[in-house]
């Protein structure tokens, strides 16, 4: 869980009080993002069919640099605050992995809905349908899956990373449920507490990316793990720009996923590139990683832009790698 260190940087939050017999916290971690959308749709479902009581809302803001962003959730949040709903903000922002550990101390309920703060539940029976789950209390995991149903940002220079999701992320709950463990996503994911209490998010996962996949194969180890078709759309997309930016953010991270958990990385498409490119020269490797950004932000064709992504994400994986391996040759 957090250090006391971290746990120092809560400022604001409060703890979830009072007698009760909540079956099922949601729990919504956000950063720079307007999220009075996800929080309206929850509230709606939760009023119109009696709810609360049962359900408990709870809201971190990991300290969001967009003010306006910010007045705007503080505003809708103190406009709706109630029994069973809870709204707090950092000092300072703590990452990924670390806010939803400090969410997930607060929570009373008996099973946890982690749910990234911009999806928008697809479906009328959400929040329902998670609960005939809790009810039925056969597994400890439930996943809901990600689509791209509901778009928001409607401008061309997001299309890439609508394809990229498409294309990676959006997968029928029997295909999902083949390879439990791979198809894991933070976004939109009920774990039982008890479990979550004895594998909580690792905190080395400080960047971008795979904190998700790195949590789910220690959970389909000791867990019971079901994927439904009770999906939330990521409205969130980036450009092309910042879709490869986050790439090359996220090679610290998968990096660490392939020490932790080698066989996810093994898994994985990726791994089938990276070994042949780590036999490339130094300077080999400066030139394709140029000669592939420049086209893949250049490419129009969505899919062919896919390919040029992942092979430039092998590269510099490969290259991080071979700096890894010198650095340990040398100490």
């Amino acid at each position: 869980m957090s250090s006391d260190c971290d746990r120092r940087a809560l400022d604001t939050v409060q703890p979830v009080c009072g007698p009760g017999s909540v079956r099922l916290t949601v729990l919504v971690p956000v950063h720079n993002w307007d999220v009075r959308a996800l929080l309206l749709s929850i509230i709606e479902e939760a009023g119109a069919f009696k709810l609360w009581g049962k359900l408990e809302v709870i809201v971190i803001d990991d300290n969001s640099s967009d003010l306006g962003v910010s007045a705007c959730n503080d505003a809708f949040c103190s406009q709706h605050k109630r029994d069973g709903f809870v709204y707090s903000r950092l000092g300072r922002n703590v990452g990924r992995s670390v806010v939803r550990n400090l969410l997930a101390a607060q929570a009373r309920g008996d099973f946890l809905l982690f749910l990234d703060c911009d999806v928008l539940p697809d479906g009328e029976r959400f929040l329902r349908n998670y609960l005939d789950c809790v009810n039925a209390d056969d597994f400890d995991v439930v996943c809901g899956g990600r689509s791209y149903q509901t778009r928001v940002m409607m401008g061309p220079e997001y299309d890439y990373h609508t394809y990229l999701g498409n294309r990676k992320e959006v997968k029928s709950a029997s295909e999902r449920n083949k390879v439990p463990w791979r198809f894991i996503l933070t976004s939109n994911i009920m774990v039982r507490k008890s479990i979550f209490q004895s594998t909580p998010f690792d905190e080395r996962f400080t960047g971008y990316g795979y904190e998700d996949i790195e949590w789910g194969v220690r959970l389909a180890g000791k867990c019971r793990i079901l994927h439904i078709e009770n999906t939330a759309s990521h409205l969130g997309l980036v450009s092309k720009t910042t879709a490869y930016e986050k790439m090359c953010d996220s090679v610290h991270n998968y990096l660490l996923l392939r020490d932790l958990c080698p066989e996810a990385f093994a898994a994985s498409a990726i791994s089938k590139l990276v070994g042949p490119f780590t036999r490339c020269s130094d300077s080999m490797l400066n030139l394709l990683d140029r000669s592939l950004k420049r086209r893949f932000l250049e490419c129009r064709n969505n899919r062919l832009a896919f390919i040029l992504f992942q092979t430039n994400f092998a590269v510099l994986l490969a290259r991080s790698l071979k700096d890894s391996s010198r650095t340990r040759k040398g100490d």
